[in-house]
């Protein structure tokens, strides 16, 4: 991420000029519909190398376009989505899908282009494509088995590499890599203006961290802003961009309860229910960014709080969310 700040960097002046022209029109902003363009461009910049132009290209936009088709909210989808997580076998075998073929022709196209562009070779930028550009190169990749974190055996696993399953990443990718961001920098400026005081010390905070840096937007403010940061994972806490996490059993295990898990059972775990609990968070319904200052989150037990989910399979997108 640290390489490819300086692409954030140009798509928040770019977020800036937006909102500046828009209340030049009007006072009131639709705050989360700027908020997931400024996301979307960084995500294509970062991720992809393109420039989708959502900020400045107010209509007509392909990416808006796929990223409605993506979220589309229906009875029929969610229909959908229900039989794929409780017979994902006969969902498939029947030949469904969850996302239309259109969502696999643009974003086969899309890679394409970026490849061509660059002479199906790896770029110094090292982004999301160059990692697909070394996939393309072995028929084959090679990873741990997810039973080794508990076995501590070093089973590995072989999966073939296809042009399906590079889209089906690119999709993944695209999708969580802006909407999640989204709707948690929505959040948390809501949660900001709810609070003045908070706003105020974290507005204060930034503002000594531009003087620090010569008014330069630098790297550093990963590390550099802690309350600023605090106040993400206590939106992240309040409001989880996924309510559940859906893991699977590896191996046969016994709750102290003496509850018996058997390999190959779905667990669900509650997020939401684990965030409200007030037994792991006093208060939980009090917006407190305190919560996670240094000092705090220590105390805090890391199997209660799942803001990026937990694991080998925590959220690739955790440290670009916190860049943007």
């Amino acid at each position: 991420m640290k390489n490819m700040f300086y692409l954030i960097e140009k798509c928040t002046i770019g977020f800036e000029d937006m909102l500046n022209a828009d209340l030049k029109m009007s006072n009131v902003v639709e705050v989360r519909s700027a908020v997931a363009k400024y996301t979307m461009d960084c995500i294509c910049s970062c991720a992809f190398g393109v420039e989708s132009n959502t900020m400045a290209q107010k209509e007509n936009n392909p990416f808006r376009f796929m990223a409605d088709v993506i979220f589309e909210s229906s009875r029929y989808r969610g229909f959908k989505i229900i039989c794929r997580a409780a017979w994902p076998s006969i969902f498939y075998g029947l030949g469904f899908k969850l996302f239309p073929k259109t969502i696999d022709r643009f974003f086969f196209n899309l890679l394409t282009g970026v490849y061509e562009s660059r002479g199906y070779k790896p770029s110094p930028r090292n982004d999301f494509v160059d990692l697909l550009l070394n996939f393309k190169t072995e028929d084959y990749i090679t990873g741990d088995c997810l039973s080794n974190t508990k076995t501590g055996e070093e089973n590995r696993v072989k999966l073939k590499v296809s042009d399906e399953m590079l889209i089906a990443q690119s999709v993944m990718f695209f999708s969580a890599g802006f909407e999640t961001s989204a709707t948690t920098t929505s959040f948390t400026l809501y949660e900001l203006a709810k609070h003045p005081e908070i706003q105020k010390r974290a507005a204060e905070e930034v503002d000594e961290f531009m003087r620090r840096h010569n008014n330069k937007l630098v790297y550093d403010c990963v590390t550099e802003l802690p309350y600023l940061e605090a106040c993400m994972y206590e939106t992240l806490r309040m409001y989880p961009v996924i309510g559940n996490l859906t893991r699977e059993v590896m191996v046969d295990y016994v709750l102290p309860t003496g509850l018996k898990l058997d390999a190959g059972v779905r667990v669900h775990i509650p997020v939401i229910d684990m965030h409200y609990n007030p037994e792991y968070f006093p208060e939980p319904h009090k917006y407190n960014p305190e919560r996670f200052m240094p000092g705090n989150k220590e105390n805090i037990n890391p199997n209660t709080y799942f803001a990026f989910g937990s694991g080998p399979r925590l959220c690739i997108g955790c440290g670009s969310q916190r860049c943007k």
